[in-house]
């Protein structure tokens, strides 16, 4: 490879890390693009260069034999054909980090375009949110489809609060990288990081906005700045987040009242009536197969077998049999056109029989619902070209009780837990490779505040303690968490990483 192309590599190398925060807003296939040529271009440097010292790498090294053993449960698991795909590619996201730390090292200038860069993806999606909380609407178009939730330019996922959670220790460590060199830009980050803290409060997400706190917590501890500063900041964070609660009712209802529901049901005081079943089968799962657990990803395919599956305790749903109810998810409904009312008042329908025909607006495909229910039609609510009302007719059931009492099984994608997860799909061998990072970098806290508090010392860089408080506040155990293996958490926690990498090995330089 001649001098020109290695160059045009090593730029299209710190563009693509300069747009990867942006591609995480704009999806996951943008960024899978991103980290896996990232990858490929470091694999072929590695080889190209025998540049092999990283093998020697102890985070290498470790995350390697954590990736063989996902690899060996997984073969051996009667799922393998449908979760191959994501664990054989799982170690990508290793490589992806190491790649990062590769390009930064190349060219230390463009740590500085990095910087840059992710404060204005982060400032233009914060920006964006206050503006779709204001008005309803992002810049875009893109509606706020809860009046307790902000989305941006995530449109229908509900995610701003977690990507903000995970970026923002890396963009405050490496505010205080440039705090002298560039001393008005880092007032200005400064403030972008402030109403981010804000942001994600109204975002409606409140395990990240707890987690953010926690990960803020250990950061001012421990960060060399000027206790007055700090006091400031900490006063700043407390009194706005303090104000929005007490004089916005929404904001208020979600982060308090809605807590304290989902903590405990109204009416029969059962304790997270929404997440503890979930907790049941796995662990009914991780009884079954202690050791080594089902394989990756497996919850979603185990979590309905009647040997694991769990009911809330509570009375359950009332399923009125003579009412047709049209059951499909808030994303479809708002995209939904009928088109034709295939019955007629008087019907007999049975179960999968036709009821209408209709289309989603950005796709001309025709669709049949079918029936859920078997009875005779005695009226028919739904006239109108798009959905209003979800109840469709009313029905005089043929063979059925006219009211059912129905509990929803626990059956998920995942238990909302990391841990939990973890040990219902890779057993405690699997478990303990991930809690003992969370015990190690408790470790290292705890030994930094010992010499912080009697030699003074930081053995700890500022941009280290973020980037590291930000991956201790991802595997805090006691909170709902998102998937540990879906791909998109993977790349946005593995990104800070690379940074940690290059700086760890600059400072044994």
């Amino acid at each position: 490879m001649n001098n020109k192309l290695i160059l045009e590599k090593n730029n299209l190398s710190f563009f693509l890390l300069c747009f990867l925060p942006a591609a995480l807003v704009i999806g996951p296939l943008p960024a899978e693009i991103i980290i896996n040529t990232l990858s490929l271009f470091f694999l072929y440097d590695v080889f190209k260069k025998k540049k092999f010292d990283f093998l020697k790498n102890f985070f290498f090294i470790y995350v390697f034999v954590y990736f063989t053993y996902l690899v060996i449960i997984s073969i051996s698991s009667e799922i393998f054909i449908k979760i191959a795909p994501n664990v054989l590619f799982y170690f990508r996201f290793i490589l992806f980090s190491f790649a990062i730390s590769e390009v930064l090292k190349k060219n230390e200038k463009y740590l500085k375009y990095v910087f840059f860069s992710l404060s204005l993806t982060i400032f233009i999606v914060v920006i964006d949110g206050y503006i779709q909380f204001v008005f309803d609407e992002n810049i875009i178009g893109y509606p706020k489809y809860r009046p307790d939730r902000i989305s941006g330019f995530f449109n229908d996922d509900l995610i701003i609060g977690s990507y903000l959670f995970r970026l923002l220790p890396l963009m405050i460590g490496l505010t205080f990288v440039f705090r002298d060199k560039f001393k008005y830009f880092s007032y200005i980050n400064t403030l972008i990081i402030l109403i981010t803290i804000l942001l994600v409060l109204l975002s409606g997400e409140r395990a990240s906005f707890v987690l953010l706190l926690l990960s803020l917590t250990i950061i001012f501890i421990q960060v060399d700045l000027s206790k007055y500063i700090k006091i400031f900041l900490i006063f700043t964070i407390l009194g706005a987040v303090t104000i929005v609660v007490t004089f916005n009712p929404v904001i208020s209802d979600r982060h308090i009242t809605q807590f304290k529901n989902h903590l405990f049901a109204k009416n029969t005081k059962e304790f997270m009536p929404n997440y503890l079943p979930m907790f049941k089968t796995a662990f009914n799962m991780f009884e079954k197969k202690k050791l080594v657990g089902f394989a990756p990803k497996s919850f979603r395919y185990y979590c309905s077998d009647k040997r694991f599956v769990s009911y809330s305790s509570g009375p359950g749903v009332e399923i009125n049999n003579k009412l047709i109810k049209i059951k499909t998810s808030w994303k479809e409904t708002r995209n939904l056109v009928v088109d034709k009312i295939l019955v007629e008042v008087g019907d007999i329908i049975q179960k999968d029989s036709k009821l209408f025909s209709y289309h989603f607006t950005e796709d001309s495909k025709i669709h049949n619902y079918l029936s859920g229910k078997e009875g005779i039609i005695k009226s028919i609510n739904i006239q109108q070209k798009y959905l209003r009302d979800d109840k469709f007719a009313k029905i005089k059931p043929l063979h059925s009780p006219d009211k059912i009492i129905y509990k929803n099984n626990s059956c998920n994608t995942h238990p909302h837990n990391t841990y939990i997860q973890l040990l219902a799909e890779t057993g405690i061998i699997g478990f303990l490779f991930v809690f003992s990072i969370f015990c190690y970098l408790i470790v290292i806290f705890l030994k930094n505040i010992i010499n912080l508090t009697f030699s003074n010392k930081n053995k700890l860089s500022n941009i280290e303690v973020c980037i590291l408080a930000g991956f201790f506040a991802v595997l805090w155990p006691i909170t709902t968490s998102g998937n540990f293996f879906n791909n998109w958490l993977n790349i946005i926690n593995y990104y800070p990483l690379g940074f940690y990498l290059y700086f760890h090995d600059k400072k044994k330089l």
